[in-house]
């Protein structure tokens, strides 16, 4: 993944809010998936497509995070994410 690359969601994730927590289910491997705070807001981003670097853009603008630290883990999030088989990278 570098800066250039776009990222969607797959079509396949069902997603569901379960008191403060987000819910994914993928049914490709039939996992569930729970994530808070800085992962919602990363989904929700993730509603159309978006570049790496917009997205480390606006997580930025909402988070005390120096660039390289949201670079690294964002990615390390979204890497997961693909494995999967919740979104898709280009």
């Amino acid at each position: 993944m570098n800066t250039q690359s776009r990222i969607v969601r797959s079509q396949e994730p069902l997603a569901s809010r379960i008191d403060d927590d987000l819910v994914l289910f993928s049914a490709r491997n039939g996992m569930y998936y729970g994530t808070q705070s800085i992962g919602q807001t990363i989904w929700g981003l993730l509603e159309s497509e978006i570049q790496f670097s917009e997205l480390c853009d606006r997580l930025q603008a909402s988070y005390e995070v120096e660039r390289d630290t949201c670079e690294r883990e964002v990615e390390a999030f979204l890497l997961q994410l693909e494995q999967d088989g919740l979104i898709n990278v280009r």
